[in-house]
């Protein structure tokens, strides 16, 4: 089917992670898509995205202590390129730009909008839509979220339960709401409560807003979640977000009730999955390793699985020589990405007895 080493490369699921493997490997395969940043030519200012330089740090009562960026990554012995923060929106359209303009190198992705995938052939190489069209690659990638159709497909074909691919409740809720911004010191605040599970954050969701997450156990809010068979609840009443975060200071809960709305969305990852591919089929993002957000790295170890892929494939002379290439991407990714997983889990407070066992405290 390839020829010149040139694939027919077909993703499922057109977002960050789809989009950002998109946008590698268009440069020298013919890519398909169903639905590093500044090296693939995405500019701080296209995303509006605003640096951080201080981090603000605090309990329940309000009070603060600060530092500058700098000095809390010497205190960290972290060093490294800036941390930006922008709205997913934007780097999702930005990504989209990069895998399907003309002027690039490559030819552009094909996207397929609306495009339902009721059937994946690993094996063969095939996918089907529900208008029973049918798509053949040599290689098909699983970028298709937390709730990815492509995974339960990849780990039957290994023999391995799919039930253990389901994403788990971790047992927290977070609201989410953004406000306008003010001053003009750009960073990240955390503020915890008394219980390790609870904190609320803010940070830039770009130059003009704040992005505010608070978490809060999810106990009271399990039947609706199951009810609803979603995981986002819409418009929660300002003061139900007041009477959940009453023990931390009005300054804090103004966050919240200042939003113009405020949602509750079901915080869940996954377990380390045994495999990331099967035959022809490959796993990255949040369909391989979603992670929870208190470390905001969800979107970055998506991207570096798009790079990685095509580190892999970039050398590949046959079709033939992909199930090895898929191996070597997820004997150096999956430790990489259970590492992302375990560090949001002790950041969130969210360890099970079995990990604080391994990893201690």
């Amino acid at each position: 089917m390839a020829s010149d080493s040139k694939f027919q490369i077909l993703i499922v699921g057109g977002g960050l992670a789809g989009l950002a493997a998109a946008s590698f490997l268009r440069q020298k395969h013919n890519v398909t898509t169903h639905r590093l940043l500044l090296d693939q030519g995405i500019e701080d200012s296209e995303l509006k995205a605003s640096t951080m330089t201080y981090v603000w740090r605090g309990g329940a009562d309000g009070r603060v202590a600060s530092e500058s960026l700098s000095e809390s990554l010497a205190r960290l012995n972290i060093s490294g390129a800036n941390t930006i923060f922008t709205r997913r929106s934007k780097l999702h359209a930005a990504l989209h730009r990069l895998a399907t303009e003309d002027g690039r190198l490559g030819k552009p992705a094909r996207i397929i909008e609306e495009a339902k995938i009721p059937a994946v052939d690993v094996v063969g190489g095939t996918i089907a839509t529900e208008s029973d069209e049918i798509y053949r690659g040599d290689l098909i990638i699983g970028a298709d979220g937390i709730n990815s159709a492509v995974r339960a497909t990849v780990l039957s074909a290994n023999s391995d339960s799919v039930h253990a691919a389901a994403a788990v409740p971790t047992g927290v809720a977070a609201y989410q709401c953004t406000v306008p911004t003010t001053g003009e010191k750009s960073g990240m605040g955390s503020f915890h409560g008394s219980d390790p599970r609870t904190r609320v954050l803010f940070f830039p969701a770009d130059t003009e807003n704040l992005q505010v997450v608070a978490y809060h156990p999810e106990d009271d809010w399990v039947a609706q979640f199951v009810q609803s068979g979603s995981s986002i609840i819409k418009d929660i009443p300002a003061e139900r977000a007041v009477h959940d975060f009453r023990e931390f200071h009005p300054s804090l809960q103004k966050l919240l009730t200042s939003a113009a709305t405020r949602d509750v969305w079901r915080i869940r990852d996954l377990a380390q999955l045994p495999k990331w591919h099967s035959g022809r089929a490959i796993l990255i993002g949040d369909a391989a390793h979603a992670v929870t957000p208190h470390f905001g790295q969800g979107c970055n170890i998506a991207i570096e699985d798009g790079e990685a892929l095509d580190y892999f494939l970039r050398s590949l002379t046959s079709a033939a020589q992909i199930p090895a290439a898929l191996e070597s991407f997820e004997t150096i990714r999956i430790p990489r990405a259970h590492m992302v997983q375990i560090a949001c889990r002790r950041v969130g407070g969210l360890f099970t007895e079995e990990e604080q066992k391994i990893t201690g405290p």
